[in-house]
């Protein structure tokens, strides 16, 4: 960078390249994570203690995480190569192919993020409607049933992301020389911070959505803090809100003063973003499954529920199913790697219930 008040020159960096190459590292490495990650359960799905966490939404898990490194890779792209340019008219083509890239990265960043929160939302749906509604022997509640959070959520998303495109305000911004007042370099604009207020509006309207949701999570989490672990997450969700937090209120600050190195500081921050869901959820379990590849058994702190059941007590006292006389359940037979079987047993009478939903 140039002394204090002669400006910046053209062929000068106004990030190091180092801070580049790190940054692009750590993105290569958070997307391996990511697609591995999608591999193995994908390839496991039929294991136990990865069905009792429900495939369905840690696919979408994983879909949400590889959109915003997929978003940060773009954003480095319009970074690395507006930075030794001394000027890039928002106007000229070059300028108008880095305002198209913007908007994708936007658009990658936004759904990306609207995926991984409400994928987790789904999930804890999912385990509220089999152990909190009146329920009936043999129902089924499939992903399908409960992924209008996640439709509906990301439907909004396309909406205002939509209207911002269409703004017709270029999200391609460059940097100016306090000194000389002179293009130095490009961004994209895709928080409200430094967007035009034409954009600034639909900015902020995404990031109220996206708390909106981040709020929620957390709540429907400790609802369920008490069914088994290993079924509900509900600890591992509360991680899940609790890392995004802390990652923003710790680095966000520090990229704004961080100079020339804001670039690394932003990739470590949305390299977080996008990994620790991935790596609360799915890590463990992909320990599991080596160590009872090992051992034969899963490690003693897992609490699985057996022979395809689960008892959750406290859960709507008073309702009942049939018995076969011998205080036993009608339906005691259930395939576990088609479909999980929660018993609610009450703590005001002995009688059981069961409801099967397929995984």
């Amino acid at each position: 960078m140039a002394e204090e008040g002669e400006g910046v020159k053209a062929e000068e960096w106004l990030f190091p390249p180092w801070t580049y190459s790190i940054s692009l590292v750590l993105v290569l490495v958070s997307l391996v994570c990511s697609v591995g990650s999608w591999i193995f359960v994908f390839y496991y799905r039929k294991k136990r203690i990865v069905s009792i966490g429900q495939p369905e939404f840690l696919y979408n898990l994983c879909l949400g995480s590889l959109l915003i490194l997929l978003s940060m890779l773009i954003w480095l792209s319009v970074m690395f190569f507006g930075d030794r340019n001394e000027a890039i008219p928002v106007d000229s083509k070059t300028g108008t192919i880095l305002d198209v890239c913007c908007n994708f990265a936007g658009w990658l960043s936004y759904i990306g993020f609207a995926v991984v929160y409400t994928a987790l939302l789904c999930k804890i749906y999912r385990i509220m409607k089999v152990t909190e509604q009146p329920l009936r022997r043999g129902l089924k509640i499939l992903p399908r049933h409960v992924i209008w959070p996640l439709v509906l959520v990301v439907s909004l998303m396309v909406f205002l992301l939509a209207a911002w495109s269409a703004t017709g305000t270029s999200k391609f911004k460059t940097f100016k020389d306090p000194y000389t007042d002179k293009s130095i370099g490009g961004y994209c604009a895709i928080s409200p911070l430094g967007a035009e207020t034409q954009s600034k509006q639909y900015l902020i309207a995404l990031q109220v959505l996206l708390s909106t949701v981040q709020l929620v999570l957390p709540i429907l989490a400790f609802k369920i803090r008490k069914i088994n672990q290993e079924l509900g997450d509900s600890k591992r969700i509360l991680w899940v809100s609790l890392t995004q937090i802390i990652t923003f209120v710790v680095l966000f600050p520090i990229s704004v003063f961080a100079g020339d190195k804001a670039v690394l500081v932003l990739a470590i921050q949305y390299c977080m973003y996008s990994i620790l869901p991935v790596g609360i959820m799915i890590f463990p379990r992909m320990y599991y499954v080596w160590y009872e590849h090992q051992h034969d058994r899963l490690p003693e702190n897992v609490v699985m529920i057996g022979g395809g059941t689960t008892t959750v007590r406290g859960v709507n006292p008073g309702v009942g199913s049939k018995n076969d006389g011998n205080g036993k359940d009608e339906d005691k037979k259930n395939d576990y790697n088609a479909s999980m079987t929660t018993t609610t047993t009450t703590t005001t009478t002995t009688t059981t219930r069961s409801s099967t939903t397929e995984c």
